[in-house]
């Protein structure tokens, strides 16, 4: 008897050790996405002078086209309608030939038209969805305050270099609907940044 409850016992663990999901994105119900041209730097055709603002802005329709997808994803219902998408940038300034470092602007400096927006190492921006719009928007200027060579890039808290990685904040056990996207106007360079000059 007793060597047949150690033989249950065994295959039990087994099964359960083979059953178990050791998949991150599975277990924490991530779903992963394409879709492009959904985040863009505001570039000036007059250059950038101090005391200027350079906006970022972002616009996720609620009804999404994904390539090789027949219909459209219904992005409000696929994450259980999670209020905002997050994403992180950065703002450096170029200090000597090789080095940068980066500018963290103070929060009631910044123009937030939509959205909401976080400082300190790197932006925190979140996209709000607004009902009026039937998407989520974010539009934020951070303010120029002194002359010289900067950059901005995405992805702060990834490896991603030209693509942007928007996260649904998804609430109550639902879909996390992680979103790579691309800059409207290509203004990202091979590693990620778009560079520009205050004058």
């Amino acid at each position: 008897m007793k060597k047949k409850y150690y033989l249950l016992s065994i295959i039990l663990l087994n099964l359960f050790i083979v059953g178990c999901d050791t998949n991150d994105a599975t277990f924490y119900k991530d779903v992963f996405i394409t879709a492009p041209n959904l985040v863009r730097i505001e570039t000036s055709p007059t250059g950038y002078y101090v005391n200027d603002k350079i906006y970022i802005n972002c616009y996720i329709g609620r009804l999404l086209n994904v390539p090789n997808q027949n219909n459209l994803l219904d992005v409000r219902k696929s994450t259980g309608y999670a209020e905002k998408f997050s994403f992180s940038y950065l703002l450096e300034k170029k200090i000597n030939a090789t080095d940068w470092e980066i500018i963290d602007v103070n929060p009631t400096a910044i123009d937030v038209t939509s959205g909401s927006i976080f400082g300190g190492i790197f932006y925190y921006a979140s996209a709000h969805f607004y009902p009026s719009s039937d998407g989520y928007e974010f539009r934020a200027g951070l303010p120029l305050t002194s002359s010289g060579e900067y950059r901005i890039s995405f992805g702060y808290n990834s490896s991603s270099g030209q693509t942007i990685e928007l996260r649904s904040e998804s609430v109550n056990n639902n879909l996390f609907l992680n979103i790579n996207t691309t800059e409207v106007n290509g203004n990202l360079d091979a590693d990620g940044f778009y560079y520009f000059t205050v004058l």
